[in-house]
């Protein structure tokens, strides 16, 4: 009988903790399989493998990944792995970030790692909500969207640049937009 399915080498044996919907160990298993399958191209040495993840929900991945996983601080990942793909140049480098710190936080840290032309693999995982501490609105919450700080769904016009002033002045008497009711 052929084996049909295999666990990737790259995951540990730890059960996800992650909340009922999370996208996180889905993500974790598609990162894992791609490393897995880079190895097995022969396109990278098994074990050459290097993780960062910075705070919010992210910082768990060093459980999961059977790999070197380091730490770093809010924003900072990017930097952080320049570091270690500088200092280890034949190592595969990625961080795992989400939206609240790498879009929000984290913006230039990636944008000039970027434009530096750095080879480091960043997973963005973007839930478009800071998950971790309520589902405040983020950055990359999608117009309309409700979140816990935009009850009534983000509204477009901040977006468009329009003063503050004559948004709020355009919320008086309505009962929609950010104003909670009294």
């Amino acid at each position: 009988m052929s084996v049909v399915f295999e666990r990737t080498q790259l995951l540990t044996d730890k059960q996800f903790h992650y909340c009922p919907g999370c996208n996180h160990g889905i993500i974790h298993r598609l990162v894992a399989e791609s490393i897995d399958e880079l190895v097995k191209e022969g396109k990278l040495e098994a074990g050459n493998v290097m993780g960062v993840a910075p705070v919010g929900c992210s910082v768990f991945a060093y459980d999961y990944f059977n790999c070197d996983m380091y730490e770093a601080a809010h924003g900072r990942a990017p930097a952080v792995a320049t570091g270690a793909k500088r200092a280890r140049p034949g190592t595969l480098v990625f961080t795992y970030q989400g939206d609240g710190d790498l879009a929000s936080i984290g913006t230039a840290e990636i944008v000039h790692a970027a434009h530096r032309g750095e080879k480091i693999v960043t997973v963005f995982v973007n839930n478009a909500i800071y998950g971790m501490t309520g589902g405040q609105m983020a950055p990359t919450t999608l117009v309309g969207q409700k979140t816990t700080t935009s009850p009534y769904g983000r509204d477009d016009r901040a977006l468009r640049g329009q003063q503050q002033r004559q948004y709020h002045q355009d919320q008086e008497g309505h009962q929609e937009g950010f104003r909670v009711p009294a």
